[in-house]
């Protein structure tokens, strides 16, 4: 259903009337606040549709179109079901003064009693919007990749981080920290230098490295190299080398066919798959945990103290 130059009120007596075609609202898992672009409207309803299939939700999809405008405007588009899996969705594109208030607009349309999570793939400094897309979420998630100066925007969210954000890039390299963590089952040597080719330029390689330093104790180096990947959506990173207090060596090395491969020093060599994963997949993994992510917030400090450091 689509209204022009609509209000808030008229917005929710369409979903209603929708909801109550289909027999009633679903039991909804939470709130999904996506403020995006008309250029990536397409690509957030894909993401939302997949991870919906996990998490029933509300989606409020905010795209600002023009700012400019002198006027308030507000026009919606409200479905359930239909391209966006189980999820209930309000489309909103505003014009305006009405993208400058928008906890005003969307605190109305949120379900009640339910958790409260926002998400945006672009910068919302550039909206003026970062305040307002934290004032009403229990969690915050945001892709630093997606910036024009990925690592300084990851900078960026580590200097205004409060309890519930957490960022794509970290999500990207789950697997790789579940690889390397299981490879460490056993191992009795402490580590002595660890040495990780990546882009240095991706944000998810930087979140790595300070994993492992908050995790071993260590610095690693970061050795920049080009990274041939079949996703966007992998982190750029080639290998994660490890040597050990006796001499002894690990490495965890990715093809660009996925392909990744454990050489441990006595042990036959371990082989896996490791793909890029779908936003919507991503998306997915991020909504399964609703709490504040303190294993982030070490790493995303650890990150901090060394950009800081190196471009002191």
């Amino acid at each position: 259903m689509h209204l022009k130059d609509t209000t808030t009120g008229d917005i929710m007596k369409a979903l209603d009337g929708l909801l109550h075609e289909v027999g009633g609202g679903s039991s909804l898992a939470l709130n999904l606040v996506a403020l995006t672009t008309e250029d990536e409207r397409e690509e957030v309803e894909k993401a939302a549709s997949v991870a919906a299939q996990e998490h029933p939700y509300r989606l409020i999809m905010v795209i600002p179109r023009d700012l400019e405008a002198t006027e308030p405007r507000i026009d919606a588009e409200v479905t359930v079901g239909e391209r966006l899996g189980s999820a209930e969705a309000i489309i909103l594109r505003l014009d305006g003064p009405a993208a400058a208030h928008l906890s005003s607009i969307v605190l109305p349309m949120l379900a009640s009693d339910i958790p409260v999570v926002t998400w945006w793939l672009l910068d919302p400094v550039r909206y003026g919007l970062e305040h307002e897309l934290r004032s009403f979420a229990d969690r915050r998630i945001t892709y630093s990749a997606r910036a024009a100066d990925p690592v300084r925007s990851l900078f960026r969210r580590a200097e205004t981080y409060v309890s519930g954000d957490t960022d794509i890039c970290w999500t990207r390299i789950s697997l790789w920290r579940s690889l390397i963590a299981s490879a460490f089952d056993g191992v009795t040597q402490s580590v002595e230098s660890i040495t990780i080719k990546a882009d240095d330029d991706d944000p998810s390689a930087q979140l790595m490295a300070a994993w492992l330093h908050t995790r071993l104790g260590v610095a690693p180096e970061v050795v920049d190299t080009e990274v041939e990947r079949n996703s966007e959506h992998l982190p750029a990173i080639a290998s994660v080398a490890f040597t050990m207090s006796g001499g002894e060596t690990m490495e965890v090395e990715r093809q660009a066919d996925g392909t990744t491969t454990l050489r441990q020093a006595g042990l036959p060599k371990r082989r896996q798959t490791l793909q890029g994963r779908t936003l919507g997949q991503l998306l997915a993994e991020e909504l399964r945990h609703i709490d504040p992510d303190t294993a982030y917030r070490k790493v995303l400090d650890t990150f901090q103290e060394h950009y800081e450091e190196t471009r002191a």
